[in-house]
């Protein structure tokens, strides 16, 4: 997320994140990438081709917050439960959505059960039930590990798993309304006990498994890991829906394609078939595409957002700063400059697709120059020679940081570092490769 150098949890100013994706038909060549044509539909056990603009960090669930690992992930692994294009949660390894109503969840939401299909396996035959599902949170708490995040299993107190295997209940200490979510999708899906239970927490992330995992549960399951060029998933016929003739394709094909020049080259020869994360800037280029559908998600749970950095002295100490900073940008222009009109404003750190949670009503900062600057003016923040304001000795001057080669948010920096600028404050543009750890 774009942010002001270090996160805290407090959203300002967000936006819906661009999760484009293009999609085209399925290239039947068997080989990896690139394909020399693409046929008009998707055949059945045929291949399909898709650029990812980074190459993902872990193909492990739980381990990487990235979207280009959660693409790789759920064809690798089949989660307890699955969220459609409207965020509605499904049942997925469990046979059902626990409620209060059918007693699988206690009316403090405090105590959570969940039902697991009989007779599921792990890609090498291995049977898949509760004893990994207990064993997956136990190790994605265990700070040996090193979690992207452990929101919602770090307030588990303990778990009972039923004898038959086919059951766990999970104690919370406190009540968590969206804690289905936690196990939603392929980058919350359960581990294989059987398989990491044998290589220490702190050592999971750095063996093979890491990128090339090969003991997985989802549609497919890894052939070929060239991390930093391509990923090949091949169907998996130990996949709980092989029966029902799921996959529909044979193998995916996952291009690393960190430039998103390079993408939309892709695109006009119809190399690939689809892509993700796509510059908002080219999106006129991406709609005279004739052979492809573009579309974007508005109930995405994604968002793109700014955070001030608490610890800062300054911008930990002056509530009117941070007010002030609120009031100076401009959403709108953001949306109509920056992201080509492909966004909305959203006032929560909770997406629309987040139920409960989200708060259609929560009001946005307004916005109004004048009344920033007379807000920092009135709290005695004055303008200098060069046109930033400072009182007291302390200066507002700030570095403002995000990822490296997007170049949306690289527009979004622009752009709120001229809004600052109007009402005093300098910004310092300073930005980072992607990092799992910053």
């Amino acid at each position: 997320m774009t942010h002001v150098q270090k996160c805290t949890a407090r959203a300002l100013l967000s936006t819906c994140c661009l999760l484009m994706l293009v999609l085209h038909a399925c290239a039947t060549s068997s080989n990896p990438p690139p394909p020399q044509h693409v046929q008009a539909h998707a055949t059945h056990g045929g291949t399909w081709i898709d650029d990812l603009y980074e190459d993902p960090t872990s193909l492990i669930p739980f381990a990487s917050p990235q979207a280009s690992a959660a693409i790789v992930d759920q064809t690798l692994y089949a989660p307890l439960f699955y969220g459609d294009a409207n965020g509605v949660l499904h049942p997925g390894l469990a046979t059902g959505l626990p409620t209060v109503a059918n007693g699988g969840i206690s009316a403090d939401l405090k105590s959570w059960t969940f039902h697991l299909r009989p007779g599921l396996t792990w890609n090498d035959g291995q049977p898949e039930d509760a004893r990994d599902v207990d064993f997956t949170w136990r190790l994605v708490t265990n700070p040996a590990f090193m979690a992207a995040t452990t929101v919602g299993l770090n307030l588990i107190t303990s778990a009972d798993v039923s004898p038959d295997h086919l059951a766990i209940t999970f104690h919370l200490k406190q009540a968590f309304e969206p804690f289905l979510a936690v196990w939603a999708d392929g980058q919350a899906a359960p581990l294989p006990a059987h398989q990491f239970s044998r290589i220490a927490p702190d050592a999971i992330l750095k063996s093979s498994e890491n990128l090339d995992p090969s003991v997985t549960s989802g549609p497919f399951m890894m052939q070929e890991s060239k991390p930093g060029d391509h990923y090949t998933v091949v169907r998996n016929p130990h996949y709980y829906q092989a029966s029902q003739g799921y996959p529909y394709l044979e193998r995916i094909v996952f291009r690393v394609v960190p430039n998103q020049n390079t993408i939309l080259l892709d695109l006009q020869s119809a190399s690939i078939d689809s892509a993700w994360f796509l510059d908002v800037t080219k999106t006129l280029a991406y709609e005279q595409l004739s052979s492809y559908t573009l579309s974007s998600n508005p109930k995405s749970t994604d968002f793109e957002a700014i955070f001030f950095n608490f610890r800062n002295p300054i911008l930990g100490k002056y509530p009117e700063l941070r007010q002030a900073m609120a009031m100076a940008i401009d959403h709108q222009g953001l949306i109509v400059a920056a992201r080509r009109g492909q966004a909305t404003p959203l006032c929560t750190d909770h997406s629309v697709a987040l139920v409960p949670g989200y708060q259609p009503d929560a009001p946005c900062p307004r916005f109004d120059v004048q009344a920033a600057s007379a807000l920092l003016e009135q709290h005695g923040w004055i303008k200098g020679p060069d046109g930033v304001r400072a009182k007291g000795g302390a200066r507002l001057e700030f570095k403002y940081s995000t990822t490296s080669n997007k170049e949306w948010r690289n527009a979004d920096e622009l752009l709120v570092q001229q809004d600052f600028q109007a009402i005093g404050i300098k910004i310092d543009i300073q930005n980072y490769p992607y990092s799992p750890i910053s």
